[in-house]
């Protein structure tokens, strides 16, 4: 889920009084350590936990870095209770989502689902806390998905040179260690590596559980000690970790790595979340360019330094970085420039901005917007359930829990010398650390990768508990159609906007939720929803036609291209589209109709005859398998699957068919691809309406010596659902998962206003749960099996690169 849109980052600052009240979370630890944090908030029927362990990259040990990544990976796979990948079927199978993830300090496990699931939950983070069942024969499988992560990170230059980064950032503390490890390690784990690491860190008294949602905390408190009170696991006294060594100047490292650009970081010491420096730390980011919140769940590695910044003309594509860690860390500067850039003048561009706010304090008024940009962001933070309980536990998990409830008074409470202060005791030039990628051919052994995060949940699953009631069709003749839904979850508003075509904006996304469509996305604290409506208006009316082409190096983002380019629409006789059609708007947050209503009449202008300009191109669907070629060697290449679905009213029948092939890690293909066999690490299966009804597309990262396998699989199993159809409990299954996601998916203004978009492609207006459950209801076998038929005709799409026949 990631903030919205730098060109309305303006609009951010108004003072939000944060709807869900951090500081009402109930903490208390039991006998055996186990920290326990609870916040009741009914806002939707649903509840999120996170399990943190502080647990990360930190604490592996050397010639195994990668272990507690590693481990993650292992403990999804199957517990006493839970065989096989109950651990994840289980809350598939309830609607729910689930995952986790690896960081330097800790390794979090996090779900959501609706509130009468709340029991399974516990019981599956009980079971992967105490009764884990782990197996020497899988760990190998499971080396298998680690190394087709790291190298689908690999084939990233950005990745390779944050890795080089802090190698050299930090020269003895262990916050050097990437993540997600390097082949040799990741290749060299063995069965008493993953035990010995299970028995030293997965313990109650290493463990923080956040639970937020709609429960009753005394009930929830019983059902917590039951399955947890029990449970003895004791962890060794934590060693110190190695300090690093004094800084004695600058640091430099470059590298050479195949890119378009020069890439660049620069780093600075950062001050731990807990210290008192960190909140005058967020204001100083803000000040230098904007801020980008303290929830590492949604950091996307880096903010956009907005036109305003005095950052702004000293290289292309700026952006800064900083997370909240239990120790001293870093605060990282990213960019690109062309290859014959003057690197020193960037470098000096950069820091005269830095040197400016260690001279002399900031004037009052710069002050104040910096400060009021922090706040906003600190509600984006936290603006559904499974973020809230993300925090909690996150800060719980770094010791500095107080810090974050307190963080909204210490950042207003930050004065204009508190900033002079830390830019002039963190941001001297003797202290940094600069790396350099020129463009060239990397050294063939080398694969470094990214530390993991939390990879592709979408920013808006369909569904929300009771749209009938809350949300609503507004707008005149003439006008966009607005579809409308009041949340008073987070004192933000959410705005998206439908456009038929491609279109480049800043905040444009072609293809996102319809191919041959473009979403446009705004956000705002409630105050600022009038000029929220205008900045978006400006922008549509300033977007360029795009159109569908295949270009990008990296393979799944090709593979995407060609996906949008067989789903293409054009106007008439081929001219262009004018200007841009706005199909429908979504808006999600604290407002109301009217005022929804009255934005679009202001901002918007009447439409014209453009829709009727519009035509479907029959997508030129491939009638064999493809090939499409990158001219440079990868470390991972890319396997897709394509076909076209049925009409939109079979959308429901294509979603069950294509769950059972696949979903997440799951499904027939999912489990035997990842679980058994490691081919792959993960699956993108989605169904997206097209012009000329839908199309279903698999996307999976696949190291080029498993190519053939993987793909000999992905045919096997798409054959096999002819062969052997789905069962009824499968189709059960699938419903039951479809209707949980309706129910429990959609809880951010950005999630509600995607999922009321989603409901006018599929029904034309906003759909209450139960409308949705009795559409499920009517999907018979037969539905399903004219879905798997049209399965049966796409086509295999594979992205290789060079020197691969």
């Amino acid at each position: 889920m990631t903030r919205w849109l730098a060109f309305i980052a303006a609009l951010l600052i108004a003072s939000p009084a944060v709807a869900i009240d951090l500081s009402g979370a109930s903490v208390e630890r039991f006998d055996n350590g186990l920290a326990l944090i609870m916040l009741e908030d009914r806002t939707f029927p649903v509840v999120s936990i996170q399990t943190v362990y502080r647990a990360g990259a930190k604490d592996d040990p050397a010639g195994r870095l990668g272990l507690a990544h590693f481990f993650e990976h292992m403990a999804f796979r199957g517990s006493k209770n839970f065989p096989e990948t109950g651990l994840v079927s289980e809350i598939y199978a309830v609607g729910g989502e689930w995952h986790g993830y690896t960081w330097i300090d800790l390794t979090t496990y996090f779900a959501t689902t609706p509130k009468e699931h709340l029991d399974l939950l516990l019981d599956i983070e009980a079971d992967r806390m105490a009764r884990l069942d782990l197996k020497p024969d899988e760990v190998e499988a499971e080396r298998g998905a680690v190394l087709a992560e790291m190298n689908g990170y690999a084939n990233d230059p950005d990745s390779t040179l944050f890795d080089a980064l802090m190698a050299a950032h930090f020269l003895t503390h262990p916050y050097r260690n990437n993540t997600i490890g390097y082949p040799a390690d990741v290749s060299a784990v063995g069965f008493d590596d993953i035990t010995g690491f299970y028995e030293r860190h997965y313990a109650p008294q290493n463990a923080v559980i956040a639970l937020v949602g709609d429960f009753n905390r005394d009930a929830v408190r019983k059902s917590v000690a039951k399955r947890f009170g029990a449970i003895r696991k004791r962890v060794a006294p934590r060693d110190p970790l190695t300090a690093e060594l004094p800084r004695g100047g600058e640091r430099r490292v470059r590298i050479t790595s195949p890119s378009d650009d020069k890439l660049f970081k620069l780093a600075w010491p950062s001050p731990a979340a807990s210290h008192p420096d960190f909140p005058a730390f967020l204001v100083l980011q803000a000040l230098i360019g904007e801020s980008g919140g303290v929830n590492f769940n949604q950091n996307d590695w880096g903010t956009p330094v907005g036109e305003g910044s005095p950052l702004a003309k000293a290289a292309d594509g700026l952006r800064s970085w900083i997370i909240p860690t239990a120790e001293p860390y870093a605060f990282v500067l990213s960019g690109s420039a062309s290859p014959k850039a003057d690197e020193t003048k960037i470098e000096r561009r950069i820091q005269k901005a830095f040197d400016s706010l260690a001279r002399a304090p900031v004037p009052e008024n710069r002050l104040a917007a910096a400060k009021e940009e922090v706040l906003a962001a600190l509600a984006f933070d936290i603006d559904t359930t499974e973020e809230a309980a993300h925090q909690l536990a996150y800060f719980a998990g770094i010791g500095a829990f107080e810090q974050l409830l307190s963080l909204e008074k210490s950042v207003a409470a930050v004065t204009a010398e508190a900033v002079r202060s830390v830019a002039a005791k963190y941001l001297r030039s003797s202290q940094r650390t600069i790396a350099w990628l020129t463009p060239g051919q990397a050294p063939p052994d080398i694969a470094p990768a990214k530390p993991v995060a939390p990879p592709i949940r979408s920013e808006g699953s369909p569904g929300i508990s009771e749209p009938a009631k809350d949300a609503h069709l507004v707008g005149e003749v003439g006008w966009p159609p607005v579809l409308f839904r009041r949340s008073e979850f987070s004192s933000t508003v959410a705005i998206k906007a439908l456009l038929g075509g491609r279109y480049e904006c800043d905040a444009c996304a072609a293809d996102e939720l319809e191919f041959g469509a473009t979403t446009v996305s705004a956000a705002s604290t409630t105050a600022n929803f009038a000029e929220a409506f205008e900045a978006m208006a400006r922008m549509i009316g300033a977007a360029t036609h795009k159109e569908a082409s295949a270009q990008s190096g990296d393979p799944l983002t090709r593979l995407e291209e060609y996906f949008s380019k067989i789903a293409s629409v054009r106007s008439d006789g081929g001219r262009k589209q004018a200007e841009p059609f706005v199909k429908m708007i979504a808006v999600s947050g604290e407002s109301d109709p009217d005022s929804a209503k009255s934005a679009v009449l202001r901002s918007f202008s009447r439409r014209g005859d453009t829709a009727s300009r519009f035509r479907v191109r029959s997508p030129p669907f491939p009638e064999k398998d493809v090939v499409i070629r990158i001219d440079r060697p990868l470390t991972q290449e890319a396997i897709g699957f394509v076909s076209e679905a049925p009409d939109r009213g079979q959308a429901l029948a294509t979603n069950i068919a294509l769950y059972v092939l696949s979903h997440g890690y799951e499904g027939r293909l999912g489990k035997e691809a990842i679980t058994r066999r490691g081919l792959a690490y993960y699956i993108d299966a989605r169904y997206r309406a097209a012009p000329a009804g839908g199309l279903v597309t698999l996307a999976a990262g696949v190291d080029p010596e498993k190519v053939d396998a993987f793909r000999d699989l992905m045919k096997a199993e798409i054959a096999r659902l002819k062969s052997e159809p789905p069962t009824d409990a499968e189709i059960a299954e699938a419903k039951r998962h479809l209707l949980g996601r309706k129910i429990s998916a959609a809880q951010s203004n950005g999630e509600i206003a995607e999922a009321l978009i989603r409901d006018f492609l599929a029904v034309g207006g906003p759909e209450s749960a139960e409308a949705y459950a009795a559409r499920l209801n009517r999907v018979t076998r037969e539905d399903v099996m004219r879905s798997v038929d049209a399965l049966q005709k796409g086509a295999v799409v594979t992205v290789r690169g060079r020197g691969v026949d």
